[in-house]
């Protein structure tokens, strides 16, 4: 029988023979382009496009409708900046057929966020798409040199999908970015590489109408079933997925999101454990399951909510955005919801020193104790039975930072110029607070960033530059981290240079 990777890979590579045939398109904005997140959130937040848009991928479809909708007249300059690079981004994603990417840096990436595309130092890709009728398809094959993974050959971010009626069904390695959040997420961000899944969504955020009443809430639905084929304690584990985004006033956006690892080597995978999943019932000794050395914990579940509300203040687009996210476990009614951590974060729209741009400030906070003391950690991400945790190929499916870490992260994303655009970061990171790990010594079990406690200030800026059909990314971190531990602090300096070309 195929793995899914060899499925997978097949059904890429009978795809790719027809690009050269076909005209291009992609029917999803993925997360490698944050300025193209930021533009399109600061039309959100000013009402002008009505489609929820806090879960990626995000569907072209409703954002090029609410695009066509709006009076150019009526814009502010920052909102008529916006208008324009959403608009050239999607006549790029009809125009161009192939795009060649190379990158080269000094360092693997410690730290991912929205808009970062890769975190190895040395790698080189092409990727090509194709949309017709109702079929779409992406070709992405890449080679890395010296991935941390092992993996050299990759296909991340390849898919192939079939549209039926206002749904969409698809089979590939997408990632994925759940929440309001710019820097990183508790719940599921591009920090790992993306799984294979079969998904299925809405095509579009059609509005439900509420009876007698005549108002509507634009709504969004996705789901999918992965296969976590890397190294881990219970092999061929299962990933659910579940994300609902709904937007009841147009300054409103709320999102709810289920996670839940279940079957693999030697567990149950079927529909009655399935169906307990669904229904928050696989923690032991708490909805009537009884596990012992013979019966392990059929589930390891996350859920939260999220929501993000705009305003304006001084005539300047702001928004209040955050979640709590938690493991699975019992906390009062909601069974399968316990240790809720909560993630905050403010945002405006406006003019830094004379440039369109997106401020803001997220705190996070991933420390959630499980001992009687309140002060041991190595809870979030982490699970009794399938012990690998909410991870893949070494770095966890959420936060970026991983358990028991405490962030300040203050950020701006501005647009120095018609083709140049820049992205500043400033970092305190707190990270494993409780200077414990599960497994210092195990790679594949425990915290993935440090196994001791880490206090890390950070300076990081990258800027891009167009010119015609190329792209140029320079990227800078500085970091000074000092530890609890007896040992030297460290100033770290990394970089990396990234080319694209589209043919």
């Amino acid at each position: 029988m195929l793995s899914s990777k060899s499925l997978f890979t097949a059904l890429i590579l009978v795809t790719g023979i027809t690009f050269s045939t076909l005209s291009l398109a992609e029917p999803w904005i993925d997360t490698s382009d944050i300025y193209l997140k930021a533009n399109i959130q600061l039309l959100a937040d000013t009402g002008h496009i009505i489609t929820p848009v806090t879960t990626y991928p995000l569907m072209w479809h409703d954002i090029i409708r609410d695009i066509k909708n709006i009076n150019l007249d009526s814009l502010s300059t920052n909102q008529q900046s916006a208008y324009h690079y959403i608009n050239h981004q999607f006549k790029l994603a009809n125009q161009n057929q192939t795009r060649i990417k190379a990158k080269i840096g000094v360092e693997n990436k410690r730290f991912t966020s929205f808009g970062d595309q890769v975190s190895d130092k040395n790698s080189i890709s092409v990727h090509s798409s194709i949309l017709f009728d109702n079929f779409a398809a992406k070709f992405a094959q890449s080679y890395t040199q010296d991935p941390v993974d092992g993996d050299k050959n990759r296909l991340d971010e390849s898919y192939v999908a079939t549209f039926m009626g206002n749904w969409v069904l698809s089979f590939g390695r997408q990632n994925r970015w759940y929440g309001p959040t710019w820097d990183t997420s508790f719940s599921l961000t591009n920090n790992a590489r993306p799984i294979t899944a079969f998904s299925i969504s809405r095509k579009s955020a059609e509005a439900f109408i509420v009876p007698f009443t005549g108002f509507d809430i634009p709504w969004t639905v996705t789901s999918f079933m992965g296969h976590m084929d890397d190294e881990r304690v219970v092999k061929n584990t299962l990933l659910w997925g579940f994300r609902l985004n709904l937007k009841p006033f147009k300054n409103l956006e709320l999102g709810i999101t289920r996670l839940a690892q279940w079957g693999g080597d030697g567990r149950s995978q079927n529909l009655s454990t399935f169906g307990d999943i669904l229904l928050g019932k696989t923690n032991c000794g708490i909805d009537e399951v009884v596990c012992d050395e013979n019966t392990l914990n059929p589930a390891n579940q996350q859920a939260g909510y999220d929501l993000r509300y705009s305003f304006n203040l001084f005539n300047t687009p702001m928004s209040f955005y955050g979640q709590k996210f938690a493991e699975d476990g019992a906390e009062g009614a909601l069974k399968y919801v316990t240790k809720a951590q909560p993630q905050i974060g403010v945002d405006a729209h406006l003019a830094l020193f004379g440039k369109p741009s997106t401020v803001f400030i997220e705190l996070a906070d991933s420390f959630a104790a499980c001992g009687t003391d309140n002060t041991t950690g190595d809870c979030y991400y982490e699970h009794s039975s399938y012990a690998t945790g909410m991870r893949y190929n070494g770095r966890s499916l959420g936060s970026t930072y991983e358990n028991d870490a405490k962030t300040y992260v203050l950020g701006a994303i501005s647009q120095l110029g018609m083709n140049t655009r820049l992205t500043t970061k400033i970092r305190y990171l707190d990270l494993n607070t409780d200077n414990q790990d599960k497994a210092p010594d195990n790679p594949i079990i425990g915290n993935t960033v440090t196994s001791i406690a880490e206090q890390v200030w950070m300076i990081s800026s990258s800027v891009l530059h167009d010119y015609k059909n190329w792209r140029f990314t320079l990227a800078v971190e500085m970091s000074r981290a000092t530890f609890d531990n007896d040992i030297s602090n460290e100033t770290d300096i990394n970089a990396a240079f990234m080319v694209e070309y589209n043919l």
